[in-house]
C-alpha cells in the first residue's frame, strides 16, 4: 500500500511548524554527535531523510522505530500529538522512498508504506507493548494517526 494521509484533526498538542524545524535541526546535530539517539520514551531512533515535496529540498526527521523483522522497521507519524501530521510523512506520500541513517553511520534506501486493517491493528498493539508514550499521543488528538512499514530496498544484484 502507498503512503496515505488521513484527514489532519481538530485538536492536539500544539507543534508550531517553525519549533518543529528547530528541534529537529537540534536532534540531528545530537544524533550525529552521539552516534544514534534514543526517543525520550528509550526506543531506538534513526534519521529518516526525505525528498520535501513542494521545496525538493533534503529533508531530516529523526524517528522512533521499532524493527519489524530484517530489513524493515514501525514508525509512528504521532508528532506528540499533534492535530497535524509531520512533514516527513507529507513528503513520502510524494515520494515513498528515502534514506534511513543509524547511528553506526550505516545508510539504508527504503520504502515507506502505510499500514491499515489487522496489520494497523498489529502494530498498535507492538507499540502499546514495546513504546506506550506512541499510544498516548493518541489520546492528544482527534486525528487517525498513521503507522508505516519502512522496509529496506534490496540492492540490485
Amino acid at each position: 500500500m502507498p503512503v496515505t494521509i488521513p484527514k489532519e484533526g481538530t485538536r492536539g498538542v500544539p507543534f508550531p511548524r517553525r519549533i518543529a524545524g528547530l528541534f529537529s535541526a537540534v536532534q540531528r546535530r545530537m544524533f550525529r554527535r552521539r552516534h544514534g539517539g534514543r526517543t525520550q520514551g528509550g526506543v531506538p531512533a534513526f534519521m529518516l531523510e526525505t525528498v520535501g515535496a513542494r521545496s525538493g529540498k533534503v529533508r531530516t526527521a529523526m524517528l522512533g522505530y521499532l524493527e519489524d523483522g530484517p530489513g524493515a522497521w514501525l514508525v509512528s507519524a504521532s508528532l506528540a500529538g499533534a492535530k497535524r501530521h509531520p512533514g516527513w510523512l507529507f513528503n513520502l506520500a510524494h515520494d515513498p522512498t528515502a534514506t534511513v541513517e543509524f547511528g553506526d553511520g550505516r545508510r539504508i534506501r527504503v520504502e515507506a508504506s502505510t499500514l491499515d486493517g489487522p496489520d494497523l491493528d498489529r502494530a498498535w498493539q507492538r507499540f502499546a507493548r514495546d513504546a506506550p508514550e506512541y499510544v498516548q499521543y493518541r489520546a492528544k488528538t482527534d486525528r487517525s494517526i498513521p503507522i508505516l512499514r519502512i522496509t529496506e530496498i534490496a540492492a540490485p544484484a
